[in-house]
């Protein structure tokens, strides 16, 4: 509501008249009628007493607790869209200026109106956007200091996106600190960084290090689908899982024992021990590929620790004594292809 409307609101649910109202005031009754058409507005010396009288706070007396629901940013957004092209972007702006200060603590509004109006500027001079970008600027960095969370990481992401496009990356990097290193946005904005100040190397290997992380991301979600899948029975989408992580290995360059890693351990949830032994006869044969990705040019400005080859042969020895020894491969050596496997890959009897 503006302030007109919570006059004439508040006034009636007191039951005053509007000469009533100017007598406690002080003014007169043409006075309070034109506040509430809206003709004219309260000196800010009547504020207070306006306030007192009608039973609210100023700021409900200004509407600075005005929130707007989804519907009518919505519509808000709806209508400034419908203005691009029919109207010259400066008056739109000062349409924006005018919203937000009506709705101050509409964060949600401010945010759709900076960025709207972020990118519609992209396409603008250098000089003819300098006129809008310190309102965006001001919009977004009064938002850091929202107590939601995804309100303040939607307007660091925007406020990145701002320094960027206006090549102030000191600025830019600056916004990362709000990014957990854990979050793998921040590498990939760091990169962006680091290419727009010619670091190329640096991109390279911040990229290259996210690439690698998305891919043991994606592993991870895929091997928890898979065991959904099993655990529910649903033996085919196990399998298209399993064939797809497979893939994702061979894309990422991750090496063939890697490849066959899932497959091996379809077959096991399978207690199907002839296929079993075929592809871990196949898998500890290709053990030397456990570390390919560290030869990968997907990955060549990364720095991987050396590869230990006592260590590598310890893994393999614990895997072999597993699928000689423990139980849950008993229906692998029951198999007539046992006795071949367990010659070949088996320590003891």
């Amino acid at each position: 509501m503006q302030i007109n409307e919570v006059i004439r609101r508040y006034r009636k649910e007191k039951k005053l008249t509007q000469e009533e109202m100017a007598n406690k005031l002080g003014v007169t009754a043409p006075a309070v009628n034109k506040w509430e058409s809206g003709a004219s507005t309260p000196d800010i010396s009547l504020l207070a007493p306006i306030a007192r009288l009608l039973g609210i706070s100023l700021d409900e007396l200004l509407s600075f607790n005005e929130t707007l629901s989804e519907l009518e940013v919505s519509n808000i957004i709806k209508e400034l869209h419908g203005m691009i092209g029919r109207e010259k972007l400066y008056v739109i702006y000062q349409k924006m200026v005018d919203i937000v200060r009506e709705y101050p603590n509409a964060e949600n509004l401010k945010l759709s109106l900076a960025s709207m109006l972020l990118a519609q500027t992209l396409i603008l001079g250098a000089s003819e956007r300098a006129k809008y970008d310190d309102w965006i600027q001001e919009c977004l960095e009064e938002l850091l200091k929202s107590d939601t969370e995804s309100t303040k990481m939607s307007a660091v992401d925007a406020l990145y996106g701002f320094f960027i496009s206006r090549e102030r990356y000191e600025d830019a990097e600056r916004c990362l600190e709000y990014y957990s290193d854990e979050n793998p946005d921040k590498k990939r904005k760091l990169a962006s960084i680091y290419r727009g100040t010619k670091k190329f190397d640096e991109a390279y290997r911040a990229l290259e290090e996210s690439l690698y992380l998305s891919h043991q991301n994606m592993s991870t979600l895929m091997y928890e689908l898979y065991m959904v899948a099993i655990e529910t029975e649903n033996f085919e989408k196990a399998k298209t899982l399993i064939e797809k992580e497979a893939a994702l290995a061979e894309l990422f360059e991750m090496g063939l024992y890697s490849q066959l890693a899932g497959k091996v351990q379809f077959a096991v949830d399978m207690k199907d021990g002839k296929q079993t032994l075929e592809l871990l006869d196949k898998m500890l044969s290709n053990s030397d590929t456990m570390m390919d990705f560290a030869k990968s040019s997907l990955f060549e400005h990364m720095t991987f620790a050396e590869s230990n080859p006592a260590v590598l042969n310890m893994v393999i020895s614990n895997q072999i004594k597993q699928y000689c020894e423990d139980d849950k491969y008993q229906f692998m050596r029951e198999t007539s292809e046992w006795e071949d496997f367990k010659k070949k890959w088996c320590i003891s009897n």
